[in-house]
C-alpha cells in the first residue's frame, strides 16, 4: 500500500502538467479573429467668421476720473473790515465772472484817492506857475540882451570921444558902469531861467509820482472789491461779513467749470500706438508732449451712456507711474455742458432725459475713448477667435491651421490685427467654435445656421 501511494504522488502531478500542456496546444491552435478595417476620418462642423477690414482708426478704452481744471483761491488784496458778503458765496453755489463777492470798506481809500488828486492838482498848478515865469523871464532876457547892446555902443562911441578929449573920465567910466549892470542884469535873467527850468523838473517829477501814487490809491480802492474771475461753483468760503482782513487772506476758492479734465492711465502698448498715429514730423512736438487725439468721455448711468467729446491733452507728472507701470495723462473737455445722451441701442436721442446730468461733475468715474489714427491696413477677429494660450484656429481650403498671429489692439469685443504682419489671407475664415484634439491640417467644414 505504502508503494502504491508513492507512486499515485508522483504521477497525479505528471497527469495534471500534462493535461494543462495539452489544453494550452489545442487553445492556440485556433486561428486569429478577422481585422476590421477603420472608417476614413470625416470633417469636424465648426462656426467660421470672414476677416473684417477695419478703417484706419481704432479706440484706446481705459478707466478716468474727472478732477476740475483748475482751482481758484481769491485772497484780499487790501487790509480792512468786510462791509458785504455776496448770497452767492456760499459753498456749492454757482458764480459768473464778474460776480461781486466781497465788498472791503472802501472810505480809506476813496479819501486816499482824493489826496492824491488834489496833489496831482497842485504839481499842474506849480508847473503852470514856472511856465508864466518862464515866459516872463524871456521877455526880460530879451529886452535886457537889448539894453546892454545899446550900453556897448555908447561905451564904443565915448572911447572914441575920450581919445579926442571930447568928454571927461568920469562920463566914460558912468557909460561902463551902465554897461556892466546891464551885463550883470542879463546874466541874472538867464541864471534865473535854468533855476525855473530845474524847478519846473522837479515839480513834473513830483506830478508823475503823485499820479503814480494816485494809481496805486485806484487800484486799491479797485481791489476792495473782490469779484469771480471765471464762471465756476464755490469750494469754499472761509470769511464771514463783517470780520476783519488782512492783505492775503484767503477768502473763498472757486472751481472753474467753463473746462474740465479727465485724469486716466494709459499702457506703454496704448501709448505706442498714440504715438504711431501722430502726423508725420510731430507738428513740432516736444520729447514728453502728446499729440491731440480726438477722444470721447462716456459715463453710464442706468441703461443710458452720455458722451462728451475731449482731446488727449498732455501728460501728468514726469513719467512712468513707479506702481502701474502706465504713463498719468489728461483729457480735456473744453465743453463740459455739450453733452449727448445715447439710448441702449447706441442712437444718440433727440432730447436730453429729465434724469441726465447737465455736465460733468468733479469725481465722475468714466469711460475714456482715445481714437488713434493706424497709418498700416487692419483686419479684425472676434473675441472668442482668440483662444486663451493666444493661439487663433483658421480654416484655410477646407483644412485647420493654426497661428499665433500678435496682437496691435483689443476692445469691444474684437481684436485688431495688422494685415500685413498677421500671415491671414483675404479668404481665410476664423474659427470661433470651441474645437476638440485639434491638430494641424484636420478636415473642417462649415457648420449649418
Amino acid at each position: 500500500m505504502n508503494i502504491i501511494r508513492k507512486v499515485l504522488g508522483w504521477l497525479l502531478p505528471v497527469l495534471i502538467l500534462g493535461a494543462a500542456a495539452a489544453a494550452f496546444m489545442f487553445l492556440g491552435s485556433q486561428k486569429p479573429p478577422p481585422r476590421r478595417e477603420a472608417a476614413a476620418p470625416t470633417a469636424v462642423a465648426v462656426r467660421t467668421t470672414p476677416l473684417q477690414k477695419m478703417e484706419g482708426r481704432i479706440e484706446i478704452d481705459a478707466d478716468g476720473v474727472v478732477v476740475p481744471l483748475r482751482e481758484v483761491t481769491l485772497a484780499a488784496e487790501v487790509p480792512g473790515r468786510v462791509l458785504r458778503k455776496s448770497e452767492a458765496c456760499r459753498a456749492g453755489q454757482s458764480v459768473k465772472a464778474g460776480d461781486v463777492l466781497f465788498e472791503i470798506d472802501p472810505r480809506d481809500y476813496q479819501l486816499e484817492v482824493q489826496r492824491l488828486e488834489g496833489e496831482v492838482r497842485q504839481a499842474a498848478l506849480n508847473i503852470e506857475e514856472i511856465d508864466e515865469e518862464l515866459a516872463q523871464n524871456v521877455s526880460s532876457t530879451e529886452l535886457s540882451r537889448r539894453q546892454v547892446d545899446l550900453a556897448g555902443r555908447e561905451v564904443g562911441r565915448l572911447d572914441n570921444l575920450k581919445a579926442n578929449r571930447i568928454v571927461t573920465e568920469t562920463e566914460h567910466e558912468r557909460a561902463m558902469r551902465e554897461e556892466l549892470t546891464a551885463t550883470n542884469a542879463l546874466t541874472m535873467l538867464q541864471g534865473q531861467k535854468r533855476v525855473l527850468i530845474k524847478r519846473r523838473e522837479r515839480f513834473t517829477e513830483a506830478q508823475s509820482l503823485a499820479s503814480t501814487m494816485l494809481e496805486r490809491a485806484k487800484l486799491d480802492l479797485s481791489r476792495t472789491q473782490v469779484v469771480a474771475p471765471v464762471d465756476g461753483v464755490v469750494v469754499e468760503d472761509k470769511v464771514e461779513q463783517d470780520s476783519f482782513v488782512a492783505k492775503g487772506t484767503p477768502l473763498v476758492m472757486l472751481e472753474d467749470t467753463s473746462a474740465v479734465e479727465v485724469k486716466t492711465s494709459l499702457r506703454m502698448d496704448e501709448l505706442a500706438q498714440v504715438w504711431g498715429g501722430r502726423p508725420a514730423g510731430g507738428n513740432g512736438l516736444g520729447a514728453h508732449d502728446l499729440p491731440d487725439a480726438p477722444a470721447r468721455v462716456v459715463f453710464t448711468l442706468g441703461d443710458r451712456t452720455y458722451e462728451w467729446d475731449g482731446v488727449l491733452s498732455r501728460q501728468e507728472g514726469r513719467g512712468l507711474d513707479e506702481k502701474t507701470r502706465t504713463l498719468p495723462c489728461r483729457v480735456l473737455v473744453a465743453n463740459p455742458a455739450n453733452v449727448k445722451a445715447i439710448d441702449r441701442y447706441g442712437a444718440t436721442m433727440a432730447t436730453l432725459p429729465p434724469e441726465a446730468p447737465r455736465s460733468l461733475l468733479r469725481g465722475m468715474f468714466v469711460d475714456v475713448l482715445v481714437q488713434v489714427n493706424v497709418p498700416q491696413p487692419l483686419v479684425s477677429v472676434p473675441q472668442e477667435a482668440v483662444r486663451p494660450s493666444g493661439e487663433m484656429f483658421v480654416m484655410r481650403d477646407d483644412k485647420l491651421v493654426i497661428m499665433r498671429p500678435r496682437p496691435f489692439h483689443s476692445g469691444g469685443g474684437v481684436v485688431a490685427l495688422k494685415e500685413a504682419d498677421s500671415g491671414l489671407l483675404p479668404t481665410d475664415r476664423v474659427v470661433t467654435s470651441q474645437l476638440a484634439n485639434p491638430r494641424e491640417g484636420m478636415q473642417l467644414v462649415e457648420a449649418a445656421p
